[in-house]
């Protein structure tokens, strides 16, 4: 006979062979999953080590803004203690805790804070070591799938086209994301129970999370809409596993909003700031944008192409809609879900308004869960494989560039230095407008309380709130100008211009900025 059977010649041994063998299987199962997570968790730390050449560069405007506002927050007359700025709470206390972990100095090229630049690198590495996990969740035993996705998440999160080595927020809710939409993938795959109700509680804690950390980063919630809509046939108890998901969220909010109102910060303020302000701001935009605007959107594309995000998105997404035609029956709920993710995504950042490059990192979830769905094998493998090396190759050759560029003292640290060696701590300083890195590295404060200069456009466009405190008790001593006067792209600025000509005088200039004293009393304009 072809083949041995129990009761025939040869069985016994045959049946022998294969109870022996199967430890071997297993053993070489294990070792194969443990040498992949081994993988996983090395690429996690090179995801690290790519942001340790950047942690004494200068913060960007906005982690100085941040990093200054989580310093004062305290009950005080706006939003943040004495400033207002258009993000949950979430993010802030992160900052906080960067401010608590290390020191904060004051270089010539502006304010330096090497752990808030290690946050973002944390966050990489967590979202490169959830990424190689959720791949295992999502293609069991499939090698190459998390090897790709790993992969894919190294090179994009070192890419400085996409915003690297800035700690804002897409890189800080993306360990959020990823732990979302592992938990609920894991969750659907299991009967209810005490372990798929865990599973899905947590996810949407994390789905909420990330949300508090940006606004617009609601990955969690569309993915989980989208899979429990294409699901609601084939999933039992679904339900439960709704209820479960939205009330984790909302215990989580509930909380933050406490913990928020206990340091000064009301709901209905959050609402304005994160909700009715970004709405309000579009319309600012449409409205009265300057050419910066659309020349920003050319770079967000350019780059888009440039570092290969476009790229793999569109191969991954094709290659998973292959994938799913191929099965039986009807088009997975799960690659359904990833699509919308995707597509959600392409929309906040089409959405977001000011196009600036770290827009880009919200892409990362969509092109990660993309490629967890595309064939392991044949053509759609091959081009997956051709575009994840120019994908690396891209963020070697960009990353390179931006590591060996020398420290340059830049126009916002000059205006830093003059102030700090200019002025005494109890002095003031308005920033017209924006940049509240130089703010935070001069070492003074602002009476103020916009330190961004979108939020003028929309909550002070006649610069009545800056006219006042500039004639004020509380009127600052300098005030640095962006450009020969406060008039700007929707603004209308011709009185506040004359309260500063009237009060203040030019002491000198660094590129575009032009730095304002306030007169002595009596003292002639």
């Amino acid at each position: 006979m072809a083949l041995d059977a129990p009761g025939v010649p040869g069985a016994s041994e045959a049946l022998g062979r294969t109870r022996r063998s199967a430890p071997l299987r297993s053993r070489e199962a294990r070792g194969s999953d443990l040498r992949g997570l081994i993988g996983v968790a090395a690429a996690a730390i090179l995801a690290v080590v790519a942001w340790l050449p950047f942690l004494d560069r200068p913060l960007s405007p906005d982690e100085g803004g941040f990093l200054l506002i989580a310093q004062q927050w305290h009950p005080g007359t706006s939003l943040y203690g004495s400033y207002w700025v258009d993000r949950p709470p979430l993010l802030l206390w992160l900052f906080s805790l960067a401010a608590h972990l290390g020191p904060i100095g004051h270089a010539a090229t502006g304010v330096t804070a090497p752990t808030v630049k290690l946050l973002g690198a944390v966050a990489s590495g967590l979202t490169v070591l959830l990424a190689g996990l959720v791949a295992q969740v999502v293609s069991p035993g499939v090698h190459w799938t998390r090897t790709a996705t790993v992969v894919a998440a190294v090179a994009l999160l070192s890419n400085p086209l996409l915003g690297m080595p800035e700690a804002n927020g897409e890189v800080l809710a993306l360990p959020f994301v990823l732990t979302g939409v592992g938990c609920l993938i894991a969750a659907t795959r299991r009967p209810w129970g005490r372990d798929a109700l865990l599973l899905t509680a947590a996810a949407g804690a994390s789905g909420m999370a990330a949300a508090l950390v940006k606004q617009n980063v609601v990955d969690v919630y569309v993915f989980a809409l989208i899979l429990f809509l294409a699901s609601r046939r084939r999933l039992p108890d679904l339900g439960h596993r709704m209820c479960v998901f939205l009330a984790s969220g909302a215990a989580l909010l509930g909380a933050a909003l406490a913990t928020a109102a206990v340091q000064g910060t009301t709901p209905t303020g959050l609402w304005d700031a994160t909700v009715r302000f970004r709405l309000q701001a579009s319309a600012t935009i449409r409205s009265s944008a300057s050419t910066a605007t659309p020349e920003r959107l050319l770079h967000l594309g350019l780059a888009a192409l440039a570092s290969g995000v476009a790229v793999l998105l569109a191969i991954a997404c094709l290659g998973a809609l292959r994938r799913s035609r191929g099965a039986r029956g009807a088009r997975s709920p799960l690659v359904w879900a990833a699509l919308g993710l995707a597509a959600w995504e392409l929309c906040a950042v089409a959405l977001g308004g000011s196009y600036w490059l770290h827009y880009l990192t919200g892409l990362v979830p969509g092109a990660l869960l993309l490629v967890m769905l595309a064939p392991a094998s044949g053509r759609s493998r091959a081009l997956l494989t051709g575009c994840l090396a120019y994908v690396v190759l891209a963020s070697a050759v960009v990353w390179g560039q931006h590591a060996a560029a020398p420290d340059t003292v830049s126009d916002d640290g000059q205006v830093a230095t003059y102030l700090r060696e200019h002025s005494d701590p109890a002095d003031g300083v308005v920033v017209a407008f924006g940049h509240p890195d130089i703010v935070a590295a001069s070492g003074l404060h602002s009476p103020y309380e916009q330190l961004w200069s979108l939020p003028v456009r929309v909550r002070d466009p006649r610069l009545t709130e800056l006219g006042t405190v500039l004639t004020g008790p509380a009127a600052p001593r300098w005030v640095v100008v962006a450009g020969g006067s406060l008039d700007s792209w929707g603004l209308q600025a011709t009185a506040t211009q004359q309260v500063l000509e009237e009060h203040y005088v030019e002491r000198t200039a660094y590129g575009d900025w032009h730095v304002w004293q306030h007169r002595p009393d009596g003292s002639d304009p």
